[in-house]
C-alpha cells in the first residue's frame, strides 16, 4: 500500500520536529509522509533489512500508519494509534528503540 493522502505542511513539520526532539533524524518530510533512515541500532530494534526506512504516513485508512519500506512504498502499513504530533513522536521513538509502538 502506498502512503498517499496529504496532510497540511505545518502539521507535518510539527510531527517531524517532535520526532527530532528524540534525536532521530527525519530525512524526508512532505505532505504525504515522513521518512527516517535507520541506523544500525534501529535496524536491529525493528528487525529491518539494510536500506529499509521507517515511513510514517497517511494511507487510505483513517489515522496515522507506519511501516518499513523504500521511497514511500510500504507493503504492510500498521496503525500508529496516535493523533497529536507529540503522541506520534513518542510512538515513533518507541518503535525505533524497542521495535514496538507505545
Amino acid at each position: 500500500m502506498r502512503i498517499t493522502d496529504e496532510m497540511p505542511d505545518t502539521w507535518v513539520r510539527a510531527v517531524a520536529d517532535a520526532i527530532e526532539v528524540y534525536d532521530h533524524t527525519v530525512t524526508d518530510c512532505h505532505e504525504s509522509a515522513i521518512v527516517i533512515d535507520l541506523t544500525p541500532t534501529t535496524l536491529r530494534a525493528l528487525d529491518a533489512d539494510p536500506g529499509e526506512q521507517l515511513v510514517i504516513g497517511w494511507t487510505e485508512r483513517a489515522g496515522i500508519d507506519w511501516g518499513l519500506g523504500h521511497h514511500g512504498w510500504v507493503p504492510d502499513p500498521q496503525p500508529l494509534d496516535a493523533t497529536t504530533p507529540e503522541q506520534i513522536a513518542v510512538n515513533v521513538h518507541m518503535l525505533l528503540t524497542t521495535g514496538r509502538p507505545a
